[in-house]
């Protein structure tokens, strides 16, 4: 496929959704941001949005977290047009590979867009450091889970429905409200101590990446592999 240097655009003239940055109050009596059940309700509404874009189709070939996330979006009906082909976004903003002198090119997020995805928030602190929450883990928390298993399994989707009950029914109302939250936004690492699990897994999934990147490899210089 011929694509002229000109068809190529930078992110950064790409329209995305983001929850964005969350500074601390000029009132230091006030309590820091912390999330309630409203929130969630806009980060959903907004995703919803998103996902009537011609993103969309990236969102589904994501795999994992954020292709649930995407059909609870869109529905399981939506999965067939996967196959319809690339959107009008792949070229300018996408993933391009060249492959034996032929390029090619397909859907992909960005990091911001599978951070907004995973309902994240980077929470500003008065000490000058950025704390970086999330509604649903984000990748890197999701793929050292005991979840992650190469497919979503009945397992996964029983965690997910729960999670999303308990954000529904167990996270606060009122915004200055006094409580601790244990259903609302978590960091990296406390998503990764509440996804453990079976501890084998993670350990299981990159005996099975390397299996299948050496069968995949032979003969060949590289290999790609796309991760659910």
């Amino acid at each position: 496929m011929s694509v002229s240097p000109q068809a190529r655009r930078p992110l950064t003239e790409l329209h995305t959704y983001s929850l964005g940055h969350v500074y601390p109050p000029n009132n230091n009596k006030l309590p820091r941001f912390r999330p309630v059940y409203a929130d969630y309700i806009v980060y959903e509404q907004h995703r919803h949005e998103f996902m009537n874009q011609p993103r969309a189709r990236a969102a589904l070939l994501h795999g994992g977290l954020v292709w649930r996330l995407a059909l609870h979006s869109l529905g399981f009906d939506i999965l067939p047009s996967v196959l319809d082909g690339i959107s009008r976004e792949a070229v300018p903003f996408g993933l391009m590979l060249d492959v034996n002198g032929q390029t090619y090119f397909d859907d992909e997020l960005s990091e911001e867009e599978v951070d907004f995805m995973c309902g994240t928030y980077y929470v500003h602190n008065n000490d000058g450091n950025v704390e970086i929450v999330s509604w649903w883990p984000r990748p890197q928390a999701w793929a050292a889970s005991g979840l992650n298993v190469g497919f979503w399994s009945s397992r996964c989707e029983s965690w997910f429905l729960s999670r999303l009950e308990n954000i529904r029914q167990g996270v606060s109302r009122e915004r200055h409200q006094s409580t601790n939250d244990a259903n609302g936004p978590m960091t990296g690492k406390q998503w990764k101590g509440s996804l453990k699990f079976n501890p084998g897994t993670n350990k299981m999934m990159k005996n099975v990446d390397a299996a299948c990147c050496s069968l995949l490899t032979t003969g060949k210089d590289s290999c790609y592999l796309r991760r659910l």
